[in-house]
């Protein structure tokens, strides 16, 4: 007789060998989504409940999830996914709200600066509405708030301060006498939540904000950071910001004598890219990394994904491989890829793609 987990293996293994799939769900996901574009076959949806400005280009997208979505640790991150004009894009953000106002309140907060030329921040801050349905993932990232009583030296630039906030909350909620110093580096006179740091500042004397105006006070420096805290070879260091800010804060902070290990850094955004070359470009070079199989692979100039993921005998599951069947369907995290399909180049961010009609144009990271 069968037991239960052997009954689970077979039927693991009959499901695989039927559709190339770890489950039906996910077989069958991409023809139900054509007829319901919010269905998912593991993630969870979540109904938006308020959309703030924080300031022209910054929103805050107020979410309830669905009770399959579990808690989240203060820093870490959701991917979302929104369908514009019959396109699904997957985009990922921080939380910005602490787990405790999601324990108390069941909402969580992501906020979202409008790129200049995106197509997902601009038209969600104006498409997305009270009561509609966004699909959401579980949280994800290790870039979280210590557990340690240890001092901290906080530095954002930008939305980089979206996973200090929820850091700060949390440790507010939870009383915590942890001495915390926080950086903000922005433009703008009006940074966000200046009055949000203010209370905060005032309710907690060992939470210490410096808001610092890079147009007035100039981008990161040694006699800077000197000056403002003192004693931040004495901090574990956590940063977050744009690619420049990192790597600059990072060396600073190295050259002065904080180790290696009591640094940790999340990057907002990949390293800036220059405009994709050609695809009729016969001699460009292409790595394209399959994340999950922790493999890197040359692509051959007009080799589809597909192709170049099945050479490398990572068997990625596939049907038409024309564009239709959407079997192939794969996470870009980084790159840009060339559709055959449509045409069309990608953007350098996160979003969903078809293996069999996709070619890497440059370097490519692959959620697979």
């Amino acid at each position: 007789m069968s037991t239960p987990t052997s009954f689970s293996r077979h039927k693991k293994w009959v499901t695989q060998a039927l559709t190339n799939h770890q489950s039906f769900k996910a077989y069958i996901e991409p023809l139900v989504q054509m007829v319901k574009p919010s269905w998912q076959a593991s993630d969870c949806n979540a109904e938006v409940m308020d959309l703030r400005n924080e300031s022209e280009q910054v929103y805050s997208l107020v979410l309830k999830p669905s009770k399959k979505w579990m808690r989240h640790t203060a820093g870490q991150y959701v991917h979302i996914q929104v369908t514009i004009e019959g396109v699904r894009y997957n985009r990922t953000f921080s939380v910005s709200s602490s787990p405790k106002h999601h324990e108390v309140s069941g909402l969580i907060e992501l906020t979202i600066r409008k790129q200049e030329h995106g197509k997902v921040t601009q038209w969600m801050a104006q498409g997305l509405k009270v009561g509609d349905h966004i699909s959401l993932t579980q949280a994800q990232g290790e870039f979280t708030l210590p557990n340690h009583q240890e001092p901290l030296l906080l530095i954002a630039g930008g939305s980089g301060i979206t996973p200090f906030r929820s850091f700060l909350q949390q440790l507010a909620a939870s009383h915590s006498t942890s001495d915390v110093h926080l950086i903000y580096y922005n433009q703008s006179i009006a940074p966000l939540f200046a009055i949000e740091w203010q209370q905060l500042s005032q309710a907690h004397p060992n939470f210490k904000i410096s808001l610092i105006d890079t147009q007035i006070s100039g981008l990161i420096s040694a006699q800077q950071l000197h000056k403002t805290c003192p004693d931040f070879d004495q901090r574990k260091a956590y940063l977050c910001g744009p690619h420049g800010l990192i790597t600059t804060c990072r060396d600073l902070l190295i050259e002065h004598g904080v180790a290696k290990t009591d640094i940790y850094h999340e990057l907002f955004g990949p390293k800036p890219v220059s405009k994709p070359p050609s695809i009729t470009n016969q001699n460009q070079a292409s790595t394209v990394t399959f994340a999950q199989s922790n493999r890197l692979v040359n692509a051959q100039s007009q080799q589809s994904l597909l192709e170049l993921a099945e050479a490398a005998e990572l068997n990625p599951p596939s049907g038409c491989r024309m564009g239709i069947c959407h079997q192939c369907k794969c996470s870009k995290k980084q790159g840009v890829v060339y559709n055959t399909l449509t045409n069309t180049y990608s953007d350098t961010g996160t979003e969903d793609i078809q293996l069999c009609v996709s070619i890497a144009v440059g370097d490519v990271t692959l959620d697979f």
